[in-house]
């Protein structure tokens, strides 16, 4: 099953929309529930099935008690390295290849224009998935977020 309709062109506002979704789910993040709803439905770029996965996100993010949606998220994201968000975490560890590799990233986003808040992690995906790079799809945005099977 493909995550996106068939050569659509168009869904810059899709992904952004997606890389939204994985920030940590506080209050400011969980506010923006209509603006998400109104970027997928204005490029149609996912599967109606797909669609209403993300839709069913949404609500659980806006519907459930805070506490219990942030908890849901750290156990998700920041319990084990297998499921970190942290870019760096699968390619680097712990090893001192991080350190400089994030320097690297930080400026080839600064390079770009991005400036990030000192709360953002440069290797974190939805920053990643938000720098100016990636905010046109490529053919590799496809493998990105296609589902996972195992």
């Amino acid at each position: 099953m493909s995550f996106f309709q068939k050569s659509h062109p168009q869904m810059r506002l899709t992904l952004r929309a997606l890389a939204y979704l994985l920030r940590y789910p506080d209050e400011e993040m969980r506010s923006h529930a209509a603006d998400l709803r109104d970027a997928l439905n204005q490029e149609t770029a996912l599967t109606a099935t797909r669609k209403a996965e993300i839709e069913r996100l949404i609500d659980r993010l806006v519907y459930l008690p805070s506490m219990q949606v942030e908890s849901e998220y750290v156990e998700m994201f920041d319990r084990g390295r297998r499921t970190s968000l942290l870019l760096f975490e699968h390619v680097h560890g712990d090893s001192r290849d991080r350190g400089p590799a994030m320097i690297d990233l930080i400026r080839t986003y600064e390079d770009a224009g991005l400036y990030l808040g000192l709360d953002e992690m440069p290797d974190a995906l939805p920053v990643v998935r938000s720098s100016p790079r990636h905010s046109q799809p490529n053919r590799h945005s496809r493998f990105w977020v296609k589902p996972h099977t195992s």
